[in-house]
């Protein structure tokens, strides 16, 4: 690896660069997360199609969705590696920079789809906890397949406003991955993105997750105490996890663009470009966590924070059955 490698985005006549240490901190980071990542999310895709299709629940549909986006993310790492080591020239043909678009659309609608579907499952935990006697009716696997849907149209349409406010001039050389216009993206974009994918999923899993675990506290002397507490860490983590992985990155989106808007010299913008590249392998992380921390969820939090007789009269409630398997695979939802 060269001592540093260029990518020449010229801004306020600045030449920014990705230094040795980032791109080691890349490799680093994502061959690990590609290695880790790739088999968990197949893994749970297939243990979860493997069975039929009566066993399964919403809380499956969610995960899977989930599984399928980060899958996309992990497998797009090594091209967005080799970006960065062999095309530090830029992209001049127009059909290497139409399948440049497409890379960096995938990459980035996987994942925010990951973002609002833990979201969702976030939601999912509180609408069973707060209304347990309408989960069957609420949570049921035609609203989580439309509440998927509807995901993916959110996100697709968020990558087509992006790709036109980015659009570079004619014949430019570009570089995937990056942003490609010598001036600065519009605040309005920044907000709506760092709020919009960012702030607002954070508030709603904050919430979700404090009524969770608030309900599970004063329900600590009835029936297993230390299972419910191990619960609550899984959630709390999930709500960690989610923060270390995805603050950073939308952090770096804004204060690249304060540096930018108000001309600060070559160092700080240097700083604050190394900086977002930095958080998107952070980011990248979350793909690999999110299939180990929910699969485990499914298969033994239901059984740890209840006992026998509560699984029973909540299975009735919530399947219409006493089948304990899809009671189980629900998830923390009472």
């Amino acid at each position: 690896i060269s001592s540093t490698i260029s990518v020449r985005l010229k801004m306020s006549n600045c030449t920014l660069n990705i230094t040795t240490g980032v791109q080691n901190f890349q490799l680093a980071a994502l061959i690990p997360t590609f290695l880790y990542g790739v088999p968990g999310n197949i893994f749970v895709l297939v243990t979860f199609c493997r069975r039929p299709r009566t066993h399964w629940t919403y809380m499956n549909i969610y995960i899977s969705n989930m599984a399928i986006a980060d899958c996309v993310v992990l497998v797009l790492l090594p091209v967005r590696i080799a970006s960065y080591i062999w095309d530090s020239s830029g992209l001049s043909d127009q059909k290497h920079k139409e399948l440049c678009y497409v890379l960096v659309s995938v990459y980035y609608v996987n994942m925010y789809v990951s973002i609002f579907t833990v979201t969702a499952i976030s939601i999912v935990r509180y609408v069973a906890i707060k209304y347990p006697l309408k989960t069957r009716e609420i949570l049921c696997c035609r609203n989580a397949l439309v509440v998927c849907a509807l995901i993916w149209l959110v996100t697709c349409l968020l990558s087509v406003v992006f790709h036109r406010v980015d659009e570079p001039e004619k014949n430019a050389t570009i570089k995937c991955f990056q942003k490609n216009k010598e001036k600065e993206l519009p605040l309005i974009f920044i907000l709506v993105l760092n709020i919009m994918g960012f702030l607002v999923p954070f508030l709603i899993m904050s919430f979700c997750s404090v009524v969770v675990i608030f309900k599970l506290k004063k329900e600590l002397e009835i029936g297993a105490r230390c299972e419910k507490l191990q619960c609550m860490f899984i959630i709390a983590a999930n709500l960690i996890v989610f923060v270390i992985c995805f603050f950073p990155i939308h952090f770096g989106f804004f204060l690249k663009y304060v540096m930018q808007a108000n001309n600060y010299d070559c160092d700080a913008q240097f700083f604050a470009h190394n900086f977002v590249h930095s958080a998107m392998c952070v980011s990248s992380m979350n793909c690999a966590l999110d299939c180990f921390s929910y699969y485990f969820a499914t298969k033994t939090s239901w059984k740890l924070c209840t006992s026998k007789k509560q699984v029973r009269n909540m299975s009735a409630i919530i399947t219409g059955s006493h089948n304990d398997l899809r009671t189980q695979e629900t998830f923390l939802l009472e």
